[in-house]
């Protein structure tokens, strides 16, 4: 099933390969499941494992952030996750227990059999996380906006590489931490689905 945007906030495609359409919240980081007569939430948060939240548990502050795309361009969604450490004020906090993709099919606790490193020149905190597709090619490009300290966001680009996704050191973009850009809700690249009634969240009662 081709992944597709009924609007430019969700994404519809089979995350868990059981021949349904899923639904996920872009800006939120929810999926929503569909089968067996229920409707199932995964959220970020659940694709951490055990030993990665233990390692981050005695750390306050610590923040997971996600998002999902189609990094390796298979046809599957793909989840790019971090869990790093807020900044004490204006000092940026070097505590990242996670950053690597998760790679489709997924399961409804948002793990996998296949996982790779997100390859980063920093360990401080990232804000925010977005995958899009903005020149249609296929693979999407993964957004990341990361702490630079003093209250400087950084946004950094990264691709598909070296079986994971390597981010560039290269800044294409330089923000205050409550002002870097909304969500443009027309760059998730994916075509519109072609039946928007067939694949919304609502299921049959149980």
């Amino acid at each position: 099933m081709a992944i597709c945007a009924p609007d430019g906030y969700t994404l519809r495609a089979d995350v868990d390969a059981d021949g349904r359409l899923d639904e996920i919240n872009a800006s939120t980081g929810s999926v929503f499941f569909r089968g067996d007569g229920h409707r199932t939430v995964g959220e970020v948060d659940d694709a951490l494992g055990f030993w990665q939240m233990l390692r981050g548990s005695w750390r306050e502050g610590m923040k997971t952030r996600g998002a999902f795309g189609d990094f390796d361009g298979d046809g599957y969604l793909d989840l790019a996750v971090f869990y790093s450490q807020e900044n004490n004020g204006d000092t940026p906090m070097h505590n990242m227990v996670v950053h690597e993709v998760h790679y489709g099919p997924l399961a409804r606790d948002l793990s996998s059999g296949r996982t790779g490193t997100i390859h980063m020149w920093s360990s401080s905190f990232v804000y925010e996380v977005r995958a899009l597709d903005a020149n249609h090619d296929g693979p999407a490009e993964l957004q990341v906006f990361q702490s630079k300290g003093d209250g400087a966001v950084v946004r950094l680009a990264g691709r598909q590489d070296r079986g994971g996704v390597s981010v560039s050191r290269e800044e294409t973009g330089l923000y205050g931490e409550s002002d870097f850009p909304s969500l443009d809700p027309d760059a998730l690249g994916y075509g519109a689905c072609a039946d928007r009634r067939s694949a919304g969240p609502e299921v049959e009662p149980a």
